[in-house]
Formats: C-alpha cells, sequence, structure tokens
C-alpha cells in the first residue's frame, strides 16, 4: 500500500504529520521523503548525523542493478528507537524531475509485507512529483485551520483531483486538519475543498518537536495528544488504502 502525504502553501508541516502517523502504523512501514523542494528529515530529526549513502537519490541509482527490496535494504535508515524506518529525500531542489517516480512508487506499492507513507511536501503540479501521487492508493491533503491555510487548500484540492483524475468526494483524495478550529472546523474545511474529511490531528508543540527537530521524547510521549491522534489516522489510512486497493 502507498499514501500520499502533500500540503498547500501555508499549511503545517507535512513531515511531522507523516513521521507521528507512520511512527503508529498498525504494521510494518517505510517514509519516503519524495518532497520535491529538498528533504529535512537529515537534519531535522536526524540531527544532522544521518549516513551520508542512506537516501533516496542512492536507492534510485541502485534501482538501475538491483530489486526495491535490495535498495531499499541498502539505503534506509531508522534514526531512532520511537522512529519508523525513512528512505531520506533530495538534497536540493531541481533533481525531482530526474526521479523515476511511476516506477518508483509502483516498485514501493508492490513491496510485500510494508506500507509506503511518502512525505511528497508542497503540492505544485510541475514539481516532477505527481506522478507519484498518480499510483498511490490514498493522497491527503495535510492543512491547517486558518484562513490563509485554508484558502491555499480550496485551490490546491481541484488541482489535485484533476492530476489524479478523481471527483469530488473521491475517498482516494482525503483532508487531515492540524489544529481544527482556529477558526473553522474540520467540516468546514472538508466541504469548502470538496474532499472527504479523513480526520484531525491536534497541535502538540512538545511531540511535534520531537519528529521535526529531533528532540529526545518524553516521559509519555506514545500517550501525548499527537500520538494518540495519529494512531487514529494510521488505521483509518489501512482500511481506507486497503478499500481502495480493493476496489481498484
Amino acid at each position: 500500500m502507498l499514501i500520499g502525504m502533500v500540503s498547500a502553501k501555508g499549511s503545517p508541516g507535512v513531515t511531522t504529520s507523516a513521521l507521528a502517523v507512520a511512527s503508529r502504523w498498525p504494521r510494518r512501514v517505510l517514509v519516503l521523503e519524495a518532497d520535491p523542494f529538498g528533504g529535512d528529515v537529515r537534519a531535522g530529526l536526524g540531527g544532522g548525523e544521518w549516513p551520508s549513502s542512506a537516501g533516496l537519490a542512492d536507492a534510485v541509482v541502485d534501482l538501475r542493478s538491483t530489486g526495491m527490496d535490495e535498495a531499499l535494504r541498502r539505503r534506509v535508515h531508522r534514526p531512532a528507537s520511537h522512529a519508523p524506518p525513512v528512505l531520506a529525500g533530495l538534497g536540493c531542489v531541481g533533481q525531482a524531475p530526474s526521479v523515476a517516480w511511476t516506477q518508483l512508487a509502483t516498485a514501493l506499492g508492490r513491496m510485500t509485507g510494508a506500507d509506503t507513507v511518502a512525505d511528497c511536501g508542497r503540492f505544485a503540479v510541475l514539481d516532477g512529483v505527481t506522478p507519484l501521487l498518480r499510483v498511490c492508493d490514498v493522497v491527503v491533503l495535510v492543512v491547517g485551520s486558518g484562513l490563509r491555510a485554508v484558502r491555499a487548500a480550496s485551490r490546491v484540492a481541484p488541482l489535485l483531483h484533476d492530476e489524479l483524475g478523481a471527483e469530488p468526494g473521491d475517498v482516494r483524495v482525503t483532508l487531515l486538519v492540524v489544529g481544527p478550529d482556529e477558526p473553522y472546523s474540520s467540516p468546514e474545511i472538508a466541504a469548502g475543498c470538496g474532499l472527504s474529511l479523513l480526520g484531525e490531528l491536534p497541535r502538540d508543540r512538545r511531540t511535534a518537536d520531537v519528529w521535526s527537530d529531533g528532540t529526545p521524547p518524553a516521559r509519555g510521549f506514545d500517550r501525548s495528544p499527537l500520538q494518540r491522534g495519529a494512531g487514529r489516522i494510521a488505521t483509518k489510512l489501512v482500511r481506507a488504502g486497503t478499500a481502495g486497493s480493493g476496489a481498484a
């Protein structure tokens, strides 16, 4: 199963959401950092101490001569015991169009015994990552509830529908609201975007810092509001992805 997560301009970090959700995934999972504008996991969760050869660029080279399982074995890194395994992203802007995203996504989707949550960063039609999103079982638009974030998401949602060949309300394209009711409610945002509502994640700065800045998890980390919410979202995504795969 392949899940893609994107954000719109002015929205909260999709990377934090992807890592938190994947950390509570009910079965084996990999996080793919596919942000076309360059990844931040190495500097954030990795604290700058990521192995130099553990990343997407090297995995893409490996795929020319070996299978996906072997490429991931060589290049995936688990930066901490509380973190999911991660295939770190590209080092700089401009590399994304050179990646065979469709081939990569198809290979990931066919992996046996493991799912992939792809952090695709801020959505832009011409960023080179759209082919990956087209292969996803579910695409999640991550959005805050402030006016600027909601306006940006309402503009991105129709583009997602067009690029993915989905109709408004299609459960394959869904909405995740971070920090609802600031001031808009999740149902209001979903209606304005024409997207089905996957659910919500609370604003939980202390726990978010674990994923964005590599802060050591405090006591009770697994019971924190963000981690509990991420567990609910993970369960919903597994169900939605399984249903979508069956329908396909």
